[in-house]
């Protein structure tokens, strides 16, 4: 079932794919020109028939029929869907006797725009729990269930909080991103990783509390970061996800703290430019890793223990 949103004024509607950018910079999926818009304002997100929208951290809010998005919203046909002081409809069908959507005459292009694939450069972080596997084995599948909930819960908060976009849990990880590469991107994400990496001593959550009372155990979060250009679109039925060389080297650095007996650890590109970066990243060294010619060179924030 295709799905718009549609400016009520202009009449234009934008398509929605997989995977929608929503903000004012050239490079987003659905451009909205506006000074009261962010430049990476909002995401959509298909999953099967449903429409998700999440507000990435934008300056003046993204609203639905008035209220304000603070997590990720399912969105329903007819839905009021403001970006600053925009307002557009959504609309999951072309319902009967509505009039076609117009033609920009300005930009002679067709009001029904596509969703393409973009490439842009992101700052990417992969969380993974260490010795889960062999934990759970210790504990019911209910105790593994009632603390990976728990986890991801922890995990949308903080994510959220720091502005990154999660585009999937892999069972025990997860993977999230931000949809630049600048200064104050890489910090938000030391900043995650940091809270991520203390939720475990400040969580009083009923599963963790049983799993430390009853079993003498903790989670324990490593984290691996890193910067790249990456694609994300509508990459086949069902498929929206962030592709690319660079999402594979942030697992792979992900997987080195093990090796490295590092709770995180950042590639070399991900802290050239930083100031500050020899105070506040360790040099680890170069390690070869499956898939890439060349070793990699990673370092470990000095504030995340």
């Amino acid at each position: 079932m295709p799905a718009f949103l549609k400016d009520l004024k202009s009449e234009i509607a934008f398509e929605l794919g997989d995977f929608a950018l929503v903000g004012r910079y050239d490079g987003a999926t659905i451009r909205l020109p506006d000074s009261s818009i962010s430049r990476q304002h909002a995401s959509i997100r298909r999953e099967e028939r449903d429409f998700w929208i999440v507000d990435l951290g934008s300056s003046n809010g993204t609203y639905v029929n008035d209220v304000a998005v603070t997590s990720a919203r399912l969105l329903r046909h007819d839905d009021r869907v403001q970006f600053g002081s925009m307002v557009l409809i959504f609309q999951q069908s072309d319902p009967p006797g509505s009039r076609p959507f117009a033609v920009n005459a300005k930009t002679q292009v067709s009001a029904i725009l596509p969703a393409p694939a973009m490439n842009f450069e992101a700052t990417l972080l992969v969380a993974d729990l260490r010795g889960f596997t062999m934990m759970s084995a210790q504990l019911s599948a209910g105790e593994v269930a009632d603390l990976l909930r728990e986890w991801y819960a922890d995990c949308m908060d903080i994510l959220k909080r720091h502005h990154a976009s999660i585009d999937k849990f892999i069972g025990d990880c997860v993977f999230a991103y931000w949809y630049r590469a600048d200064a104050d991107a890489r910090r938000s994400a030391i900043m995650a990783a940091q809270a991520l990496r203390t939720i475990e001593g400040m969580s009083r959550s009923p599963a963790r509390r049983s799993l430390r009372a009853h079993h003498n155990l903790s989670l324990d979060c490593r984290i691996g970061l890193h910067v790249g250009e990456v694609a994300i679109g509508a990459l086949g039925k069902g498929l929206n996800t962030a592709v690319g060389d660079a999402v594979n080297i942030a697992f792979r650095i992900e997987s080195l703290t093990r090796l490295v007996d590092r709770p995180a650890l950042v590639s070399r590109d991900f802290v050239e430019g930083l100031e500050g970066a020899r105070e506040a990243f360790e040099p680890c060294g170069h390690h070869r890793v499956k898939g890439q010619e060349a070793p990699i060179e990673v370092f470990a924030p000095r504030m995340v223990r």
